[in-house]
């Protein structure tokens, strides 16, 4: 079976054999991981079975779940060596790791700090009159050399670097090449991830096979004083300060060197890279930190540039499956206006976004009865329209010749609650016309009540009678009707129509849709629904859609 190996911010790592069962994970004693950090919430995350696979899911936490530097936003498959951030915790999913890297409070006095270096001093232009007179002076062999090697190594790192690779292959030969032009015994690359950020373990490069499987413990201090000072700090012969003797150091070895850099990509540090000596004897250099700061900036721009281009790929291929679920979508509704004898009907949708949450729909009921159904699922985007998909199925189900509205209302109820998370809910409206009465039988789940306009200018609302779906199980609701008169119109929408804002942060408001359903009433209803489409437009100009918008005509002829 696979394991769980759990990786505190502070304290021993523990493993967790993973089961044909669901787990939670959270600060919450009842959880099946406990993981006490307090940036976990009680309840944080899921990890389950499914199809032979094991899936994470965020359960909602506050500061949300990451994997492999990315947050869960819906369920997702685990894979070997998959890493989790939960807090400050990380949890790698069946793949031990060899070296595990842990911040300590203990560390090296100031007395072992050699130099300080602020990254503007390393990485600014070298000034032309300096330089002049610095060449009229005797030459400096040994300084010529360092410069030459300097610009020797930048220059193989510069190419090295130019094709895009992924990221993860990217740190990885970063390592390497500073590992090829830096000797040292261990070298870690650590990225800020997760929130609130923190700096999380990448690479780990252990050159000195006697020093594998030994935790590291990163000096907090150290770190901080490159975080914060935008500095890169030397560090020399730290077993040598009496107070650590008997407390655990950078590493629980004998250092005798050590730098700690910060990767700038010229923006901000998104992260740093140490490294140390233990058996190679002879100490880093002010050059050998300037070396690796140069060394940093250059990656990090580098990583910046790939996780970009990560960022561009994937953005295109989710709209490339964004516009075909909108096709999928489109294909969901109404393709042409219904015949329906003794009635003119029309209807249209636009999504906020390329797919969305509001439908409608036409059902024909044996041959002298139609079913038309309005509904808006809470949220926007693809879960959105996703959640409405499920809708349609059920809906499409449960409509038949025998159907009873009231009982197939609440199956669609308890079927939503079911299926979809806690804090999503549908409002949901639909009414059956009968061609030879006239009659409109209805239900409406906490959905926009219809408008009713008579050939005299009365207004009648199909008010609620129930509450939306999915908000609660085993939920009643009562059909109602009304009959329909020769000139009545019936307007469905949803609140997309009526809270549609304008430039001054105004509500199109119900009040301006009446107004302007009696002004064109006399409309046949695909008229009528482009004029409120025009009408809408205008209203909302120069602002952006903030929701989606459906509306139904039906009149009666």
């Amino acid at each position: 079976m696979p394991r769980l190996f759990v990786y505190p911010k502070k304290g021993e790592f523990f493993q967790f054999i993973l089961k044909e069962e669901k787990i939670s994970l959270g600060r919450s004693g009842d959880n099946d991981i406990p993981i006490q950090d307090p940036f976990s919430s009680g309840n944080h995350a899921l990890i389950y079975p499914k199809d032979s696979r094991y899936m994470i899911r965020d359960n909602n936490s506050k500061n949300g779940t990451f994997l492999n530097g990315k947050r869960v936003q819906k369920e997702t498959e685990l894979n070997k060596g998959d890493e989790i951030l939960i807090g400050s915790t990380r949890i790698v999913f069946d793949k031990e790791l060899s070296t595990n890297v842990e911040m300590t409070d203990a560390g090296p006095s100031s007395a072992n700090i050699n130099t300080i270096m602020h990254l503007k001093e390393i990485l600014k232009k070298p000034d032309i009159s300096t330089t002049i007179r610095a060449a009229a002076k005797d030459l400096d062999l040994d300084r010529i050399k360092t410069e030459h090697r300097s610009f020797s190594v930048i220059s193989e790192v510069s190419k090295a670097l130019v094709l895009h690779m992924p990221l993860n292959e990217l740190l990885d030969h970063v390592m390497d090449l500073i590992g090829e032009n830096l000797p040292m015994d261990r070298g870690i690359l650590m990225l800020k991830e997760g929130n609130p950020a923190q700096l999380i373990p990448k690479v780990i490069r252990i050159n000195n096979k006697r020093l594998k499987d030994q935790r590291i413990l990163v000096s907090q201090s150290i770190v901080n004083m490159v975080m914060n000072k935008h500095s890169s700090v030397l560090i020399s012969d730290v077993q040598a300060d009496p107070q650590l003797k008997s407390r655990d150091s950078i590493i629980k070895m004998n250092i005798h060197s050590a730098v700690c850099v910060p990767l700038w990509d010229n923006k901000e540090i998104i992260g740093i890279i140490y490294s140390d000596r233990i058996s190679l004897m002879k100490p880093f250099t002010d050059e050998d930190l300037k070396l690796l700061t140069l060394l940093g900036n250059l990656a990090a721009v580098k990583i910046e540039n790939s996780k970009s281009i990560e960022m561009s790929i994937e953005k295109e291929k989710m709209e490339k499956e964004l516009s075909l679920a909108a096709e999928i979508q489109t294909d969901f509704l109404p393709k042409a206006t219904p015949e329906f004898k003794g009635f003119d009907i029309s209807g249209y949708m636009t999504p906020c976004y390329q797919v969305g949450g509001d439908y409608y729909d036409y059902m024909p009921i044996g041959s002298d009865r139609l079913g038309i159904t309005i509904a808006d699922v809470s949220g926007k985007g693809v879960s959105a329209s996703l959640l409405m998909a499920s809708l349609r199925a059920s809906l499409h189900s449960e409509v038949h010749l025998l159907y009873d509205m009231e009982k197939m209302t609440a199956n669609l109820n308890d079927f939503i609650h079911k299926s979809s998370s806690i804090n999503s809910f549908i409002t949901f409206f639909f009414c059956e016309l009968n061609m030879k009465s006239g009659k409109l039988k209805f239900i409406n789940a906490g959905h926009n009540p219809p408008i009713v306009l008579d050939k005299k200018g009365n207004i009648n609302r199909l008010e609620s009678c129930g509450l939306c779906l999915g908000m609660f199980p085993d939920v009643e609701y009562k059909a109602q009707t009304v009959v329909l008169h020769p000139g009545d119109i019936t307007l469905l929408f949803t609140d997309g129509i009526t809270e549609s804002r304008n430039k001054e942060n105004k509500e199109f408001e119900e009040e301006k849709l009446v107004k302007f359903l009696k002004k064109k009433s006399k409309l046949p209803a695909p008229e009528l629904i482009k004029e409120i489409q025009k009408e809408v437009e205008t209203f909302t100009a120069d602002t952006d859609q903030m929701d989606d918008q459906t509306v139904v005509v039906i009149k009666k002829t």
